[in-house]
């Protein structure tokens, strides 16, 4: 396998390897990203790199160390793969964007590779679905493999900002029909606060913002679109509730403010 490029930060192979360019053209298109993990520097500027399976020898100049996890973007794909790191850790720290844009990108990788899986999940009880989920990635190491990757990139967010600000957690068993799950969890008090974020088909961006103490739980609900209450609240009323015990009391669905629209992320890194 010959490495192939325009300079510094891209990969690709030849045509000789037809198998296995093949194997790693299949199903991907120029301008997606992907997650790439650095196996082994060879040199200054190259090193071998797994992309989801894919075992590949890259051009790159990279501080990253071995076993970091990188964001490409694919640049080509005929006739030769090239692609170009975009995000990478490097020993001097990354930006704010950099990591966020990591996480965007390994979590969608991770739920675009799940998603044959949610509804035998959504079929499963509440109380039985981290169980279910753990399973199912327990015997796909591709499927654990970038799920692990999706919860590294927010734990290091939350290194970066500070545990004062409280914890992310990526957990994508809580609503599997959701997209785009993030969890911040922080203490106040007597209280723990948590706040859930997701996606909803036909709903559209969602915020549940939580408070619990020894008797309950109390929450607020806020849409990205109004108008989608009713169908948020049908929603609420079908979802299998058999794994909460204690009061459970819902004080108001609103408007999400335009404060929110970029997501708790953006709101823990980007704003004072």
């Amino acid at each position: 396998m010959r490495v192939r490029g325009s300079g510094s930060g891209f990969l690709g192979f030849g045509s000789g390897d037809k198998e296995r360019s093949d194997a790693f053209k299949k199903g991907r298109r120029p301008g997606q990203k992907v997650r790439g993990r650095l196996i082994k520097k060879v040199s200054d500027d190259t090193a071998w790199v797994d992309i989801e399976g894919h075992k590949l020898l890259a051009q790159i100049k990279t501080n990253a160390h071995e076993g970091a996890q990188i964001t490409f973007i694919i640049q080509q794909l005929q006739p030769n793969i090239i692609l170009k790191a975009i995000f990478e850790p490097s020993s001097s720290g990354v930006s704010a964007l950099n990591l966020a844009s990591s996480f965007d990108t390994a979590r969608t990788l991770f739920e675009n590779r799940f998603r044959p899986h949610n509804k035998e999940l959504v079929t499963t009880p509440a109380n039985q679905r981290k169980n279910a989920f753990v399973a199912r990635l327990s015997s796909n190491m591709n499927l654990f493999s970038s799920f692990l990757d999706a919860v590294n990139c927010a734990r290091t967010i939350s290194n970066t900002v500070g545990q004062t600000k409280g914890h992310l957690r990526y957990m994508p068993w809580m609503m599997p029909t959701g997209r785009r799950h993030i969890t911040l969890t922080r203490t106040k008090g007597d209280f723990m606060e948590s706040i859930f974020e997701a996606d909803l088909t036909n709903i559209g961006m969602i915020r549940a913002e939580f408070l619990t103490n020894g008797d309950g739980i109390s929450y607020k609900l806020f849409l990205q679109h109004k108008s989608k209450a009713a169908d948020l609240k049908r929603y609420i009323e079908t979802r299998d509730r058999s794994s909460f015990l204690g009061t459970l009391q819902c004080l108001d669905i609103a408007q999400l403010p335009q404060r929110h629209h970029g997501g708790i992320i953006a709101g823990l890194m980007f704003q004072k």
